[in-house]
């Protein structure tokens, strides 16, 4: 399952840096490399993005974005971390 939108690994990377720049935390500055920058075993497909389209049309769910999501899962790990 995938939230609404898309982005690579880098740009979600780069979301959950920013989240916690605003909220005092900790930053780094990402920079995001190709498949060839970075080999594997594995062959990598050249799109691999998620769709939520069946699930939409067959169930009626509409996911949320996916920044909306990090948000949130930002504020329950500072909760979290302030409770501790």
């Amino acid at each position: 399952f995938v939230n609404a939108g898309d982005t690579s690994w880098a740009g979600l990377a780069r979301e959950i840096f920013a989240v916690s720049d605003a909220r005092g935390g900790p930053s780094a500055t990402v920079e995001g490399i190709t498949t060839a920058d970075y080999p594997t075993p594995a062959r990598r497909p050249a799109n691999s993005r998620l769709s939520t389209a069946k699930l939409t049309r067959d169930y009626g769910v509409a996911p949320r974005p996916w920044r909306e999501a990090v948000s949130d899962i930002m504020d329950e790990l500072s909760a979290r971390e302030a409770a501790s």
